[in-house]
């Protein structure tokens, strides 16, 4: 039920597109996923200099927007232990980083994951949703079979295949 303090919220779809804050990644698919507490984003090459800098690269190979990668430091950042719906756990490091989504700019904390196989190098938690947005799961800014013809990309079909546009 929404509440007097829900109308400062902007209403966002099962998926969006976010722009990383100063980098090239600019409208970046991102799935909404209101049952996963924290938000993670694709990444490859994650090293931890000598001088305890993490370093990895942001969207790095990643099918549909590897074409935006860039190489990204962050001074702070934290390991953190994520659990799965099937119960698999495995640790992740994870960083604070600027966001656009929709109208608003933020910082948001993002786990740094290998998400090659999925067709959205984001995913949108809670902790990224909660007090800034309202989700409608029937809008959507693009959806998957949209991403998949954009970007030639022959992963399983899905259920949002057999729907009509």
């Amino acid at each position: 039920m929404a509440s007097k303090h829900d109308f400062h919220k902007v209403i966002i779809g099962r998926s969006e597109v976010l722009t990383f804050v100063g980098t090239d990644a600019v409208g970046v698919p991102a799935k909404t996923d209101t049952g996963a507490y924290r938000s993670a984003v694709h990444v490859s090459n994650i090293l931890v200099r000598e001088d305890g800098i993490l370093t990895f690269e942001l969207l790095g190979g990643h099918p549909v927007c590897g074409s935006m990668s860039r190489v990204i430091e962050a001074e702070e950042y934290k390991k953190v232990t994520i659990a799965n719906s099937f119960g698999h756990q495995e640790e992740r490091f994870e960083v604070k980083l600027k966001v656009k989504l929709g109208p608003k700019v933020f910082h948001a904390q993002f786990t740094l994951a290998d998400r090659s196989k999925k067709i959205y190098p984001i995913l949108l938690g809670r902790k990224l949703l909660n007090h800034r947005f309202l989700v409608d799961s029937s809008e959507t800014s693009l959806d998957r079979i949209t991403l998949k013809q954009r970007y030639h990309i022959d992963f399983p079909n899905d259920e949002e295949e057999g729907r009509e546009l």
